[in-house]
């Protein structure tokens, strides 16, 4: 039964024989009468004195019914669907002519274009078991499993969710969506609240498409000609304008992450009107395709009025025994209310791009009646009474949020949860580091965090541990104070960012490796972070610090008292520290910031001033670090990325206050970006500094096989630098014969500048979701010997594949 807007009963539906579901964009021939298209749900009217209708729709039989014999839905049998091998014939391709006038037109065409406007939105999600193999399950059958698949099946879906949105826009790039209220079977977590808008990109004009995550070249982007194959399959004229059926496809030989389906061209304006897509090389995980259509709306515009997603995991087979036994997404989003140049003069829009109503998850019946395009059915209404019973029994909102501490790489356990980046790890100066970090989580206190951590490390045999609070005072505003100790160490020349995000990245993990050169450091602080803009964190904080140098190493200034390993000294800073994303896409689910990345500059920069006097704190200087970090995806080619780093040392401080080059040659031989491949750890220091490092990823090769697929990168770094009085920095070096005697500590500095250059290939081995790959770096200019292959490092590569 239809809600609210019914149809007419003039209308009837195509389904698909076998699921049930609907066939969208047939064409309906009626006799006698003029053709046209059915919309995305299999809807059409029929026209009055009709007395049969042809339909014909793609990977199904043309079907010929009489009117009479026309209830409320019609049936249509599939044919095989894999679209077959295509020969273009010398001579112009009339589909080619048509793109070409479409991919012209595309930006007067693009939704997000010159014009503001306003619509609000409607999206349901179900998550179930593969109609037409539940279908297949005999009646006869007496197996169990298939029984109880049947029967849960028939009844209920796994899972199911709703939403509804109102969506501001203003050219050039200001947008606001505002999830309205949402329905999630089994969960309140507002995480879920804007699933069906993540699904696929609004619009099917931008240069990348975008289906669950992955971007696709599209077919309407410039240069697609020569990367698509074109056919026209048929045009249908309706009210005097010509809807164009194009099917298309990569063209051989051609190495992108492309999509094949059909497009559906209107002759007003060559603009979109309804689109069929996929991408065009199956994956064993995910099988996902995407439904758009358009409608002209008050003559100024085409605007995509409903979008439909549908996903299939072949991993998720509930069944061995019975063929295309999958999990099945399956999403709709309906948009209304379109209005074309709104007024938004009175619309706030900054960074946050979606945010979730306060009161988004309490709306009652009457809004869902309201909003809703169809009833629900007797197996929806089933799933949310049934998941939502099985949720407070297995208390599935906890361990949600179980998944997301295990995400930040925390494992819970009940009240307390454990941190996996404090079991092991491995640093050059302390060997493997064995320990245990726990903090309570928050089932136990939602708003505080109180933690604390041991380790030890096997080659510095020396304990470490610290302590730690956190209080989010005003989580709406993401306003946070904590306060720490450690007795711990410290990275000789290094320097973090605190209010950077801790997780498991594997560059900071492989990072590790190279830490050779480390003092000793009790440290004592107290910080405030907070966002004040949604793109701008800023971080201030205090500490005070008893610092005991090691390796033999001591700091002889031309004025002022040794330090040396065998007494300790004191150090007081404070710091201001703040990381701005450019023009970065933020969402606001409920207390929790999520950003959706940025393409332009992340800039990150912090300023720390030693104070002496206070206390027993011996040291006065100012120490400033700048991070400029960019990630530029080049379309149909690979993605070039960057990092501008600077620091300065003003002051007389012993080396770990200066600022070390990052060098990670030698030791493990594995490749860590943005650092100097060739350079040994701890090698250069400098007083002040700039590095440059540069690296561009081609593209994956696609190889058709599960174990390989190339991925070619070229790497670029240098850096300069400079560093005076060398000779305060000594160490005790002791003879052969016993001797010991205090000799300048040996290091360089960047002055005639550090260059190198490498080639990378990566993903020649796959193993599961782990790459293995090569590279090959050299180290050129001032500081290379004249033997060739000894400025050559070659390194191991690993890498995520997704």
């Amino acid at each position: 039964m239809l809600s609210g807007t019914a149809f007419s009963q003039r209308q009837a539906q195509l389904i698909d024989a076998v699921s049930g579901e609907p066939v969208p964009f047939s064409k309906v021939i009626p006799t006698p009468g003029a053709p046209f298209l059915a919309d995305i749900d299999g809807f059409f009217t029929i026209p009055e004195g009709a007395t049969e209708i042809l339909f014909k729709a793609q990977g199904y039989y043309d079907s010929t019914f009489a009117v009479a014999d026309i209830g409320n839905q019609v049936i249509l049998r599939a044919e095989a669907s894999d679209l077959e091998e295509v020969t273009i014939l010398p001579g112009v391709n009339p589909a080619e002519r048509i793109m070409e006038l479409a991919i012209a037109n595309r930006k007067k065409n693009h939704p997000m274009g010159d014009e503001s406007f306003t619509y609000t939105s409607y999206s349901k999600f179900v998550f179930t078991m593969d109609q037409e193999a539940l279908a297949k399950i005999p009646e006869n059958t007496t197996d169990s499993n298939l029984l109880d698949l049947r029967q849960f099946f028939n009844a209920q879906h796994l899972f199911m969710l709703e939403s509804t949105t109102q969506k501001y826009f203003e050219p050039p790039y200001r947008e606001k969506e505002v999830i309205t209220a949402y329905k999630v079977s089994g969960f309140s977590d507002p995480a879920f609240s804007t699933f069906s808008n993540e699904l696929q990109s609004f619009n099917f004009y931008e240069n990348q498409f975008n289906i669950l995550g992955k971007t696709y070249i599209n077919p309407l982007a410039f240069g697609s000609i020569r990367r698509y194959l074109f056919i026209l399959e048929d045009q249908t004229v309706v009210n005097g304008d010509t809807t164009f059926t194009i099917r298309f496809q990569p063209r051989k030989d051609k190495n992108f992450d492309g999509m094949k389906g059909w497009l559906y061209i209107n002759s007003n304006g060559y603009a979109l009107e309804k689109v069929i897509a996929q991408p065009a090389e199956k994956s064993e995980s995910i099988d996902p395709k995407i439904i758009q259509e358009y409608a002209l709306i008050d003559g100024k515009r085409w605007f995509p009025v409903k979008l439909s997603t549908e996903a299939i995991f072949p991993g998720l087979r509930l069944d061995e025994k019975l063929e295309n036994s999958y999990l099945v997404g399956k999403g709709s989003t309906y948009i209304e209310n379109v209005v074309i140049g709104a007024d938004l003069s009175k619309q706030r829009f900054n960074a946050v791009t979606v945010q979730t109503a306060e009161d988004a998850n309490e709306k009652d019946s009457t809004h869902w009646d309201a909003e809703r395009k169809f009833e629900l059915t007797d197996k929806e209404e089933r799933t949310y009474v049934m998941v939502d019973s099985i949720s407070k029994v297995y208390k599935l909102d906890q361990r949600l949020a179980s998944l997301g501490s295990l995400a930040e790489g925390k494992i819970p356990l009940g009240y307390v949860q454990l941190d996996l980046l404090r079991l092991i790890d491995y640093r050059a100066y302390e060997g493997y580091r064995f320990g245990l970090g726990l903090e309570n989580s928050k089932k136990l206190m939602k708003r505080v965090t109180v933690g604390g951590y041991f380790g030890y490390g096997t080659r510095d045999k020396d304990w470490k541990y610290g302590g730690y609070a956190k209080w989010m005072v005003f989580p709406k505003q993401f306003i946070q104070l904590q306060a720490s100790f450690q007795e711990d160490l410290v990275e000789r020349g290094g320097y973090n960012f605190l209010s950077a995000e801790r997780g498991l990245a594997l560059n900071s993990i492989s990072r590790h490796l190279y830490i050779s050169n480390m003092e000793k450091q009790r440290k004592a602080e107290v910080a405030l972070s907070a966002y004040v803009t949604p793109r701008i964190k800023v971080l201030a904080s205090a500490n005070y610090q008893r610092i005991g140098l090691t390796q033999g190493y001591e700091y002889h200034p031309e004025s002022g008292s040794t330090l040396s390993p065998d007494r300790t000294f004191d150090v007081a800073e404070t710091s201001l520290e703040a990381i701005w994303t450019i023009r970065e896409k933020v969402m606001y689910l409920g207390t929790k910031r999520v950003s959706k990345g940025s393409m332009f500059p992340r800039i990150s920069v912090k300023a720390t001033k030693g104070v002496s006097g206070i206390e027993a704190s011996v040291l006065d200087y100012l120490r400033v670090n700048i991070d400029i970090q960019q990630d530029i995806p080049v379309r149909a080619v690979g993605k070039f990325s960057y990092l501008i780093s600077a620091g300065q040392t003003t002051g007389n401080v012993p080396l770990f206050l200066h600022q070390m080059s990052l060098g990670t040659g030698g030791n493990w031989n594995l490749s860590v970006i943005n650092s100097f491949e060739t350079m040994k750890p701890s090698a250069f220091y400098n007083k002040e500094q700039v590095a440059v490092f540069t690296r561009f990823m081609f593209k994956p090769i696609k190889t058709g096989k599960k174990w390989t697929s190339p991925q070619f990168g070229l790497h670029h770094a240098m850096g300069t630098g400079s560093f005076d009085r060398k000779e305060e920095h000594q160490i005790m070096h002791v003879s052969e014969t016993g001797s010991s005697a205090l000799e300048q500590l040996p290091f360089y500095s960047m002055d005639k500048g550090y260059y190198e250059v490498g080639i990378i290939a990566d993903k020649l081995i796959i193993l599961n979701t782990s790459g293995f790959g090569l590279g090959l770096f050299y180290n050129y200019g001032a500081y290379s010997v004249p033997q060739f292959e000894k400025n050559l490092t070659v390194k191991f590569s690993l890498s995520f594949v997704i």
